[in-house]
């Protein structure tokens, strides 16, 4: 008798956990009945704005902000949620930008602040971010639900930044001085204004002596601002919003590597290659160690590029947006969407003077599938109608 009413309610406990399952299965959040929110604000960078879709290109420029951008994961979410949309998209923002608009004490890096301008063809002027700072936080205040999408410029933005800041102390006899970089692509095209911005900052360098103790410590705070500064910064954001609005859900979005379909050679997708000085393997002598010999043969189908970024993003960026969910339980939720498609698969220089806003060039940006599928991993961690 006891063997049998020990079966009966392993049975039925059996039959609860499955219930239970479904139950929680069927309640997911999704596009059909996500909960509705009465105003939406998407926070972010050139992912967040619509970069590279058919409604942004119409514009006819590569920086456009502060629009709803049709097939964009703003615009599905916003529809799907039955929400009033303003958006808060900045292409070429980094979290540094981000913070210096919600934080009266914090002042952004003298390259990054140096060079927005430079990147954005004008827009992003000093006084343009200081006007702004009002819009964006007034605009926050309103806000039910927030998405938050910032930090992969973090990861090469800075370098090229301070490379350009650099090369404005550069000095080439006979050179003609350097232009604006609408004004350098329009003249020289993307690889000569590579070339001639690699020339200015080296001549930056060897020209400047008396600006080396400066320029090296730039280069310090540089590698500070990828491996430290982005957890201060993130943390000051989310801080500085729920000082704001201290009842809005928000909702933080992971990174998805901007690298990872890029290949180190033109048209070859992977390739063994030698990697030996007179026919011998390469040796090293390190200090503590002694000789190591290096690996001869290098796989180029394995990006290390790609791999460096994706260890940076899951080490340094991640758990600092994952954090707030325990933090904020219930107001503050983490949505992976690193799966999404991008616009560019094949070999490209990541370097901003080949971004492009077709896949011709370095475009690391949701395709419309890929802004839908973001949408539906956001809209899956929220709460149901």
């Amino acid at each position: 008798m006891k063997k049998t009413i020990s079966r009966l309610l392993a049975v039925a406990l059996a039959c609860v956990l499955m219930v239970s399952t479904v139950a929680v299965t069927a309640f997911a959040a999704n596009r059909n009945n996500v909960k509705q929110y009465g105003t939406y604000v998407c926070v972010g960078d050139s992912v967040a704005s619509g970069f590279g879709l058919p409604d942004y290109n119409k514009y006819g420029k590569k920086v456009v902000y502060k629009q709803r951008i049709k097939g964009s994961y703003a615009d599905h979410i916003a529809r799907d949620t039955g929400a009033k949309f303003y958006s808060l998209a900045y292409p070429g923002f980094t979290s540094g930008s981000l913070r210096y608009e919600l934080s009266d004490n914090y002042k952004m890096k003298w390259w990054e602040l140096d060079q927005l301008a430079n990147f954005s063809g004008g827009a992003y002027t000093k006084k343009w971010l200081d006007n702004e700072k009002a819009h964006i936080r007034n605009t926050i205040k309103k806000a039910d639900l927030i998405t938050i999408d910032i930090g992969v410029n973090d990861s090469w933005y800075g370098t090229i930044a301070l490379i350009y800041a650099i090369a404005k102390y550069g000095k080439i006899t006979g050179s003609a001085p350097r232009k604006a970089l609408d004004a350098e692509l329009e003249e020289y095209g993307s690889w000569g204004t590579v070339v001639r911005n690699a020339m200015y900052y080296l001549a930056g360098f060897a020209g400047n002596p008396d600006k080396w103790a400066t320029f090296w410590s730039a280069w310090g705070e540089n590698l500070a601002t990828y491996f430290v500064q982005y957890q201060q910064n993130y943390n000051a954001i989310i801080e500085q919003i729920y000082k704001l609005n201290p009842d809005v859900t928000i909702v933080a979005l992971s990174s998805a590597n901007s690298f990872k379909y890029l290949n180190l050679t033109p048209g070859v997708a992977s390739e063994n290659y030698k990697i030996q000085f007179m026919d011998q393997p390469v040796e090293v002598d390190l200090p503590y160690v002694g000789k190591v010999a290096l690996p001869d043969t290098i796989h180029l189908g394995v990006n290390p590029v790609s791999l460096t970024t994706q260890s940076l993003y899951d080490f340094f960026y991640e758990p600092v947006r994952k954090i707030w969910q325990t933090k904020k339980p219930g107001q503050y939720y983490y949505a992976d969407v690193s799966a999404y498609e991008l616009m560019k698969r094949d070999a490209a220089v990541p370097m901003y003077e080949f971004m492009s806003l077709d896949d011709s060039g370095f475009n690391p940006h949701p395709t419309l599938k890929g802004s839908r599928y973001i949408a539906d991993c956001v809209e899956k961690v929220l709460p149901t109608r």
